[in-house]
């Protein structure tokens, strides 16, 4: 995770000067992570292996969500 994002990396970066800044970078990631991204080895999204899910979300959908 610490090579995926730059906010990690160094604390020159805007979001990396507050606890809250990494946090939000976090939790995008782990968004990403559990929700969009499918798996190398499981070839599903992770949501979806444990049946949280019945198909993963895509970006688009992802940035379209509301709410409420």
């Amino acid at each position: 995770m610490r090579r995926k994002s730059s906010a990690y990396r160094r604390k020159t970066n805007i979001d990396a000067k507050s606890i809250s800044g990494l946090q939000r970078i976090l939790n995008v990631y782990w968004v990403i992570h559990n929700f969009v991204r499918i798996h190398f080895t499981t070839k599903e999204v992770p949501a979806v292996k444990l049946g949280i899910l019945d198909t993963g979300i895509s970006p688009e959908k992802l940035f379209t969500i509301q709410i409420v």
